[in-house]
């Protein structure tokens, strides 16, 4: 999983088709079998996985598949090697699922336990890579002074997609987004199984870094789909509590569960997000850490017996005037709300909301015999400092305003996208049975004129030539990795031919995401030149002076971006060079003699030509009626395993249907499966990771 979301070396070695992915996956499978010698019967769940690898390997296999290993020498999105990439995805699911099925046979709890903690593994890593990718490590680990610092951390306003190294070229965000809806329920199931102190903590960390990253990517569906998976497994988790605190006979019903305190409770936590939710448009993010102190204060009155009642009084209201004050503080000082037009009464109605949350929550605690739980306490606060945090940046957020104002536009340009890819189906009784093939989506739409490559441009290496041959368009860029020296001086030529003046855009750039504000800010002097044309059969040679921008050791990777933006014609790239002061050579593969090695591409915008953008759609395209039929399969003997085990309101269980929920709830509006890092977690849970053992036959002790 580390592996997965940590690692990925398409943009320096510019192989998209096998990667360390396979190799990691295939380690993976040789020391497991070297290991493990005891080996159990399958489940049926293999079984009727194994029937949709089959069924894609069939309907799918192109010859082209067997130069995987080579060069590519073309826009793989558009040829049958793109079938392979989303195949692999399942096949190395179908294996994984298969070693952990061995691993829970001989130790059920261990290989859950071990598959939540690699969950929160996953979590911190996709923490960790967004904090580089926002630049805000840089700017933690700098001199800048603590407000800065703070700012850079909390800032959900100049970002619009944080795509980690995991989206390989481009997926459209949708990578990313499956992966946060695979990791969400694995760590916050984690939060409930882990007993440990220091476990439960991280397990909470994990959950609030996969949440952040959720915020960064601005995507309203997974937003719901987010919170739908939450809501799911909570909701199964309680229910089970409750039914075995009802099946516990030495109490009645109404002393197993405390409803009163249980409603309180509830009243309270509303009470509370909501108002420091509304306070925090006038107070900002100082309204979520006052009311954390404040929390943490009124907890801690509630649950300890000394010092006296007096003296917890006393606390309290010290606490709540210094949250009062704190709030209407901020308010006068603030420079982003002017206070000339703001009701105070809200702002005083706002702080009364919150003050009798404390009091709530003050009351509804039980006073303990025992010292207070410092760590359980330090970990409640945490959660509802971030909960708070996350509410207000998700509801009041700059970016996700201006996303909910283009809802209707969205929309439309949705229904339209899946009208056509509907259109560029072949749709013979055999395609609507079997399915049109993996991956064949991308160049069905394309051949219908749907994808309009020649405008927002493609690409193919000429392999008899050993040329680069570019159709010029709005999006596509060419870029390869570099390591460039601080404010270094450079000289790039171009040697190309071109029938009529083509413009490019180079630069010299520091780029990680899809994300214009961020790679354009870490570009040098970018040149914008007409590339004049050159005569019939003859070629010209342009030279460009370059300067990169300063590095730090946060800093997002260098690469040489190539943009060819406007021309009517093909643009054939004979060799590019691109020099240092000394006259080294810093370029691999600068005359495309192995095909596109070593050279990335990027789409940063048009992604509606790469991806169905609906799982249902997509499963009804790729694997048809008996495909489809296959998926439901999975998915209703997963819970009639359950069922037959007793375990339907188990922690497995509603792990299982959360990830469900999530991943349907988003696929209204995405397809998480049409990656090969994605795909392959998607249906390693799909095929049942998480379902109890229930085998066809007995299985061997």
């Amino acid at each position: 999983m580390f592996i997965t979301i940590a690692v990925n070396l398409a943009p320096w070695t510019g192989r998209y088709i096998v990667d360390e992915l396979d190799f990691f996956v295939a380690a993976t499978g040789i020391y497991f079998l070297l290991i493990n010698k005891t080996r159990h019967k399958n489940t049926r769940h293999f079984y009727i996985a194994s029937g949709v690898v089959a069924l894609c390997l069939l309907t799918s296999f192109d010859s082209s598949w067997i130069n995987a290993f080579g060069p590519t020498y073309s826009n793989f999105y558009v040829s049958p090697l793109n079938g392979l990439v989303i195949f692999k995805g399942l096949l190395w699911a179908l294996l994984l699922s298969w070693f952990f099925y061995q691993q829970k046979a001989d130790e059920p709890e261990k290989a859950l336990k071990h598959l939540l903690l690699a969950a929160m593994l996953g979590g911190f890593v996709m923490f960790v890579v967004i904090m580089w990718e926002k630049q805000v490590l840089d700017t933690l680990f700098s001199s800048a002074d603590i407000y800065t610092k703070v700012n850079t951390f909390f800032n959900l306003s100049s970002a619009y997609r944080t795509t980690g190294i995991i989206s390989g070229m481009h997926t459209g965000g949708e990578s990313i987004d499956g992966m946060y809806l695979f990791l969400l329920p694995l760590t916050l199931g984690a939060c409930f199984l882990l007993k440990q102190p220091v476990y439960r903590f991280a397990a909470i960390a994990s959950v609030v870094g996969v949440m952040y990253g959720v915020l960064m990517g601005f995507t309203r569906a997974t937003y719901a789909a987010s919170f739908i998976a939450m809501a799911v497994l909570s909701g199964m988790f309680f229910i089970n509590l409750f039914k075995r605190q009802l099946n516990n006979k030495s109490t009645s019903a109404t002393a197993a569960f405390p409803w009163g305190r249980a409603v309180a409770l509830t009243v309270a936590y509303s009470l509370l997000f909501y108002s420091v939710y509304r306070l925090h448009g006038y107070s900002g993010y100082f309204a979520e850490l006052s009311a954390a102190v404040v929390y943490a204060v009124s907890v801690l009155c509630g649950v300890s017996r000394a010092p006296l009642l007096g003296l917890r009084a006393v606390a309290l209201v010290v606490a709540f005037i210094s949250f009062a004050y704190i709030n209407v503080d901020s308010l006068q000082n603030s420079q982003w709300v002017d206070v000339n037009n703001v009701a105070m009464q809200e702002v005083y109605l706002a702080i009364c909301g919150a003050l009798t949350a404390f009091v709530l929550l003050f009351l509804a605690r039980k006073p303990t015999e025992n010292k207070p739980d410092f760590v359980r306490l330090s970990i409640e606060t945490l959660v509802v400092l971030l909960l708070s945090v996350l509410i207000a940046a998700a509801f009041s957020g700059a970016r996700i305003t201006i996303r909910a104002e283009t809802t209707d536009r969205d929309l439309d340009m949705r229904l339209s996208h899946w009208q056509g890819i509907v259109d560029s189906g072949r749709w013979s009784t055999s395609d609507i049975l079997f399915g049109h093939g993996l991956g064949a989506m991308p160049t069905d739409y394309a051949l219908s004129g749907a994808g309009k490559l020649d405008k927002i441009g493609t690409f193919a290496v000429d392999k008899q030539n050993q040329s680069l041959v570019i159709i010029p368009g709005s999006d596509l860029m060419l870029s390869q990795r570099l390591r460039l020296d601080n404010d270094g001086a450079y000289l790039f030529e171009i040697t190309y031919q071109a029938q009529e003046d083509v413009r490019v855009a180079v630069a010299l750039c520091r780029r990680n995401m899809i994300i214009f504000e961020f790679w354009a800010g870490g570009c040098g002097n970018t040149l914008r030149q007409n590339l004049p044309a050159s005569p019939q059969g003859e070629s010209r040679s342009y030279l460009m002076g370059l300067t990169a921008t300063p590095d730090s050791v946060f800093s997002l990777p260098a690469a040489l971006t190539l943009k060819a933006t406007v021309g009517k014609v093909p643009l054939i790239v004979e060799s590019v060079s691109l020099v240092d002061a000394s006259g080294n050579e810093l370029l691999n593969n600068p005359s495309f003699e192995t095909g596109s090695d070593f050279w990335f591409f990027y789409y940063d915008f048009e992604h509606l030509v790469w991806h169905v953008k609906n799982i249902y759609l997509s499963f009804a395209y790729q694997f048809g009626v008996v495909g489809t039929l296959l998926i439901v399969a999975l998915i209703l003997t997963g819970f009639i395993a359950f069922y037959q085990s007793k375990q339907l309101f188990s922690l497995p269980a509603a792990i299982f249907s959360a990830f469900l929920a999530g991943q349907f709830a988003f696929g209204l509006f995405g397809d998480p499966t049409d990656s090969a890092r994605t795909s392959m977690w998607f249906y390693f849970m799909l095929f049942g990771a998480l379902t109890p053992l229930v085998t066809t036959r007995k299985t061997d002790a």
